[in-house]
């Protein structure tokens, strides 16, 4: 079987989001915005009062008809084609917090294990998280990889989404 994709044969042009489902909307916004999310669409900003059960998102996501929640696409700059981050509170069905038990530490675990976000300064968005009570596993910490250098550090979010902070340096 000739599994070589050509150009006419490519249909998925990139990631347009990734979607995080939130126990606490404002709280997870707040993170999300401390690390340089800034809103694109709000859900509720449209004045649309049908659920997305209603709008056929439900349906779409396997979930029930009622399907309720509080929304908002999150942007990292201007470039309209940046990947999204789709923010969700559930509240129908109502999604249960993790306890502190079960909560996603094992990075090896199938499925989605963490979101990488590239940035400038590693150790300044390091000190933000912490002033406002996120904890990381480790302070930034260099390390090559690849033959290139990395200055890199992990944190949890609100719900414990794990998110990677990488900030590429010159050797040496």
């Amino acid at each position: 079987m000739n599994s070589t994709i050509t150009d006419d044969d490519t249909n998925t042009l990139q990631i347009f989001h990734i979607n995080i489902n939130c126990s606490d909307f404002d709280r997870a916004l707040e993170f999300y915005q401390l690390i340089g999310f800034r809103p694109l669409l709000d859900f509720d900003a449209d004045r649309d009062t049908r659920t997305f059960g209603e709008r056929g998102i439900g349906a779409v996501l396997k979930l029930p008809g009622n399907a309720a929640g509080r929304a908002m696409l999150l942007a990292l700059g201007d470039n309209p084609r940046a990947t999204r981050l789709d923010l969700i509170e559930w509240q129908q069905p109502r999604s249960q917090p993790h306890s502190s038990l079960d909560r996603r530490r094992d990075l090896t675990r199938l499925g989605l294990a963490r979101i990488c976000l590239k940035v400038k300064d590693c150790e300044k968005i390091y000190r933000r998280l912490l002033e406002h009570g996120f904890e990381s596993y480790t302070p930034p910490t260099r390390i090559e990889l690849g033959g290139s250098y990395q200055i890199v550090f992990c944190c949890e979010d609100p719900d414990g989404t794990v998110i990677e902070f990488m900030e590429f340096v010159k050797s040496r």
